[in-house]
């Protein structure tokens, strides 16, 4: 079965930033009580907080709730295969198929398809994104994600006909560049996220495991229906399979601006911080949402989760938020307890 299209951008990156700074909050009451929710505001007076909802049935959100955050997951990978760069494993100008060593991709000019093409979403390649796994559904591995056989619900991967580097948002193409990771660090891509991003930069509760054995919340369809199971599965992990809060995708978006000052301890250096956040096409960089020179960001849609995250280049201001039924981040963004930083 092919997995259908996903409206991936259902709210946008600037509609967080406007919420952070509304001035006539609506009502809470437009947040149904079954829609488990989480901000993080970080700014010169430190992190607020602010939950609601149900995590699941008979378990409010707290805190440390993990939701699926969907496309927020390219953001991490983007800093995992920086740290192989910074690294010298790779160079983002390297042809991906060198570095490949268990598939190849294919296609109209796939030998010379570079790793910075699949990070701007400008090489070429299918697969806008993946509907996951349910919970009875057999799990691919990686590479019959990539050949679309074995259990695979996705065709395979590979390069279409483009013109002038055009940008095609591609989740297929993160999901190469996962393959890149664990081929290049010899390593399960979870594992090297983990032990090189998501640890070193604070963020260590967030994980790409399948079924996370610590508090997490369950998905809801725009109609209130509970997921079966309470998610779907993302083997396709890169592109779509982070688990974390959102105090989590703050310190993601805080790791890139610490290294953007030049921070003697931040995780990548100045340099290649700049070339991250560069844009390449239709405000995309590698790995983040650009409007250039003001801020930077990610949002994502799973069934039953949203996500966004953005970051000012000026204030320095972050703002992060998830909620766990498809169809609500907009209302959570407006409610008045949420932007004014109250935790119960």
């Amino acid at each position: 079965m092919v997995a259908k299209r996903m409206d991936r951008r259902t709210f946008t990156l600037a509609g967080l930033a406007t919420a952070a700074i509304a001035v006539a909050p609506r009502s809470s009451a437009n947040v149904p009580d079954r829609t488990g929710w989480q901000i993080a505001d970080l700014t010169s007076d430190g992190l607020r907080h602010a939950r609601g909802g149900m995590a699941d049935s008979g378990l409010p959100v707290s805190d440390r709730t993990l939701f699926q955050v969907a496309s927020c997951s390219k953001t991490v990978a983007a800093l995992s295969v920086f740290t192989l760069v910074r690294d010298g494993l790779v160079k983002l100008d390297d042809p991906v198929n060198g570095h490949l060593q268990r598939w190849q991709l294919t296609g109209p000019r796939s030998d010379r398809t570079t790793i910075a093409e699949l990070l701007s979403h400008t090489a070429g390649t299918n697969i806008h994104g993946f509907m996951g796994y349910g919970p009875n559904d057999e799990i691919p591995t990686v590479i019959e994600i990539k050949e679309g056989g074995g259990a695979a619900l996705s065709p395979r991967i590979h390069t279409k006909r483009r013109w002038f580097k055009r940008y095609d948002y591609s989740g297929g193409g993160t999901t190469v560049l996962q393959c890149l990771i664990e081929d290049v660090a010899d390593s399960s891509f979870r594992a090297y996220a983990s032990e090189m991003v998501l640890r070193p930069i604070g963020a260590g509760e967030a994980t790409f495991e399948l079924e996370p054995d610590r508090e997490r919340a369950g998905g809801h369809l725009a109609d209130g229906r509970r997921l079966p199971g309470g998610f779907v599965r993302h083997p396709e992990s890169a592109a779509a399979g982070l688990w974390a809060s959102a105090t989590d995708l703050v310190t993601i978006m805080r790791s890139i601006l610490d290294s953007l000052n030049g921070d003697t301890d931040a995780l990548l250096p100045q340099n290649l911080a700049l070339q991250m956040i560069t844009p390449v096409s239709a405000g995309e960089a590698h790995g983040v949402f650009v409007d250039p020179g003001e801020t930077i960001g990610h949002d994502g849609r799973n069934e039953g989760f949203e996500s966004a995250m953005i970051a000012d280049l000026n204030s320095g201001r972050i703002r992060a938020g998830v909620t766990n039924r498809n169809g609500q981040m907009q209302n959570v963004l407006d409610a008045d307890h949420a932007l004014h930083g109250r935790s119960e």
